[in-house]
C-alpha cells in the first residue's frame, strides 16, 4: 500500500537522501555545498505557492518517492514531475502514484483544468506510466534547453 501526503520541511533530509545524494556524491566536488543548495531549493518549493510537493510513503512511513506539481499563476494548469527512490523503481506503481497525486491536487487546486509532463525520449517507463494514467503525447518541445516530449492530461470539472 502507497501513502501520498502533503510534504513537510522535516521530509527534506529524506527527500535528498534518497533521491540527490548519490548524484551529488558522484559528481559535486562540494558535497556539502552541493547538499546545501539542495536542502534550500526544497524549503523555497515547499514555501512558493506555486508549488505543491507530495511525500509517497509505505504504510511502514518508509520513504518512496516524492511529486513535484508546478502549478500556473492562474491555477488552471500544472507541470507533474514524479521521483521515485530506487527500490520503488520498476514495479509499476508510478501510474498509481500519479493518479493519487492528481486527485490531490485538483482537491487543493479546484481551477485546474490540465497537467502537463514534460518527459525525455528515453525515459521509456514514464512514457508508459503517462500513458497508463491517461495523459496523450502532444508532440516535441524544447523545454529547459532540451527536446523532450509533452504529454497533456485535461482534467474532468469536479
Amino acid at each position: 500500500m502507497i501513502i501520498l501526503r502533503d510534504s513537510k520541511i522535516k521530509d527534506i533530509e529524506n527527500i535528498y537522501n534518497h533521491l540527490n545524494k548519490k548524484y551529488v556524491e558522484k559528481y559535486s566536488k562540494n558535497i556539502e555545498e552541493e547538499k546545501y543548495i539542495y536542502i534550500k531549493w526544497y524549503n523555497f518549493l515547499m514555501n512558493s505557492k506555486y508549488f505543491k510537493l507530495f511525500t509517497v510513503e509505505d504504510l511502514s512511513k518508509n520513504f518512496l518517492g516524492l511529486v513535484k506539481f508546478e502549478l500556473e499563476k492562474d491555477f488552471e494548469g500544472a507541470e507533474i514531475s514524479i521521483y521515485l527512490s530506487e527500490n520503488i523503481r520498476g514495479k509499476k506503481y508510478s501510474n498509481i502514484i500519479i493518479n493519487a497525486s492528481i486527485e490531490e491536487i485538483k482537491f487543493k487546486f479546484p481551477k485546474l483544468k490540465y497537467v502537463v509532463a514534460y518527459i525525455m525520449e528515453e525515459n521509456i517507463s514514464s512514457i508508459k506510466a503517462f500513458e497508463k494514467s491517461n495523459f496523450e503525447y502532444k508532440g516535441i518541445i524544447e523545454y529547459k534547453d532540451i527536446e523532450q516530449l509533452l504529454y497533456m492530461k485535461i482534467l474532468e470539472e469536479n
